[in-house]
């Protein structure tokens, strides 16, 4: 019988840690937006780990960002393959140094970013999100969390199609409404939302934004 739940109430730290000292061979599957990440427990360890792109470690590390989601840890399946050798604590311990460092660094240029937008005259609103759809600094958006997640959504579809057409990556996005025009735009691995008055050239914010990455 599989174990079924959300992360919003159980963390993934304390499910590594279950199956690894039980020593299950079992599959934990987390679902999180329309991206699936999957952690192979065998003989006391994590093994085996993929997260869209990324697997082993790095696949680890990007899961353990997810603070909710559903999950289901299925008992008695066979990793496919290994790819950690590393004991599960050692793996847990760096991706939580690695998630305090990031987010860190992080909030310092998101901090940056925000006080160069805001100089802009005709900005309205700024809203910076991971690609989880988790917001990082948010003023002057309405619906904020809505458009956190829309957006994030938005960007994984561009880049997916980028990649499928071979157009490459994504870089900016623009679109006008009746009052004002939205700019999105790769911070990153993070989504800039930035709202402005019809009239204001798009020109310096885009300059702004890879003003402040290079930073």
């Amino acid at each position: 019988m599989a174990l079924v739940g959300n992360l919003k109430d159980l963390k993934l730290a304390n499910i590594v840690q279950l199956n690894c000292m039980e020593k299950n061979e079992a599959l934990f599957t987390v679902e999180h937006f329309n991206t699936a990440g999957k952690i192979y427990f065998a003989e006391g360890n994590i093994v085996h780990a993929l997260y869209g792109q990324a697997e082993g470690e790095e696949a680890v590390y990007k899961i353990l960002q997810i603070k909710e989601g559903p999950f289901k840890v299925e008992s008695g399946v066979s990793p496919p393959k290994r790819t950690i050798n590393n004991s599960w604590s050692n793996v847990l311990l760096e991706g939580m140094r690695l998630i305090d460092e990031a987010t860190e660094a992080k909030s310092d240029l998101v901090g940056k970013l925000a006080k160069e937008m805001k100089n802009i005259n005709g900005v309205n609103g700024v809203l910076v999100s991971n690609l989880f759809g988790e917001i990082l600094m948010e003023e002057g958006i309405a619906n904020g969390k809505r458009t956190s997640a829309a957006i994030a959504f938005a960007m994984r579809k561009m880049e997916k199609l980028g990649r499928a057409s071979k157009m490459g990556t994504f870089k900016v996005a623009l679109a006008s409404g009746k009052g004002d025009k939205k700019l999105l735009g790769k911070y990153n691995d993070d989504v800039v939302d930035v709202n402005v008055d019809l009239k204001t050239s798009t020109d310096l914010i885009e300059q702004t934004l890879e003003k402040v990455k290079a930073q």
